[in-house]
């Protein structure tokens, strides 16, 4: 079952974009986190980037900015949430903080209606 969460500005009345969670990915994150807190906040930040293609480009500094942890600390989470088959087609940027492109799985989290 998908679960609609819609995230709207304080000062509006209107219904935004939408993102649609498998509840599935809160006990997928619930694991990691015993391992590595940090993949959570991670994933969150991913999840809120993604496109209709599930895919996300952002930077690894502003991950790391937005969690309040270091790059290497992205890092290991980003490993973590690949291993877990959270994310995939990672592509990171060889500069310290560059860009960061994956595929967040469509089966856990979308930002158009599933079928």
């Amino acid at each position: 079952m998908t679960k609609r969460i819609v995230a709207l500005p304080a000062d509006t009345d209107e219904i935004g974009e939408s993102l649609f969670y498998n509840p599935s990915l809160f006990g997928e994150l619930s694991k990691l986190n015993r391992t590595n807190p940090h993949a959570v906040p991670v994933m969150l930040i991913l999840v809120a980037a993604i496109d209709d293609d599930s895919a996300v480009q952002v930077t690894l500094a502003a991950v790391a900015r937005q969690c309040g942890i270091t790059l290497q600390e992205v890092v290991k989470a980003i490993a973590d949430l690949e291993a877990a088959a959270l994310i995939s087609s990672v592509q990171t940027s060889s500069e310290p903080g560059g860009t960061l492109g994956c595929v967040v799985n469509p089966n856990l989290a979308r930002a158009e209606k599933p079928v």
